[in-house]
């Protein structure tokens, strides 16, 4: 990793460790170069993949509590959305919830096993 750069880089091992798919990584990181809110438009042109894909993605970010989307009215007076990281710390609330559901889902598996097996 670079020298320099640790929000990029913090945000590439965060996207990494929580195995986010390759359109959500890109958006993290435009997100940690931007350092400020971006609209759809936007991470559209920075990562360089199609509006439905960033669409797609934005959606699994929120939905794991990674980004904080904020309303705002455009030109055309038509409400539309910004996204942003949260703080480092929310950032790593985050993933330690990530986490803890993944290793629940791992352990309600395993009592299954256990109990067809015995």
């Amino acid at each position: 990793m670079a020298r320099g750069k640790p929000r990029t880089d913090f945000a590439y091992a965060f996207s990494k460790a929580l195995g986010l798919p390759r359109t959500a990584a890109l958006i993290v990181g435009a997100l940690a170069r931007a350092r400020r809110s971006l609209a759809v438009d936007e991470l559209v042109r920075r990562v360089r993949s199609s509006e439905r894909s960033v669409r797609e993605n934005l959606r699994i970010l929120l939905r794991r509590g990674i980004l904080i989307r904020k309303v705002f009215v455009t030109t055309n007076k038509k409400l539309a959305y910004a996204y942003s990281l949260g703080s480092i710390e929310s950032l790593v609330a985050a993933a330690r919830r990530d986490v803890t559901r993944t290793l629940a889902r791992i352990e309600a598996v395993a009592r299954r096993f256990r109990e067809t097996a015995a």
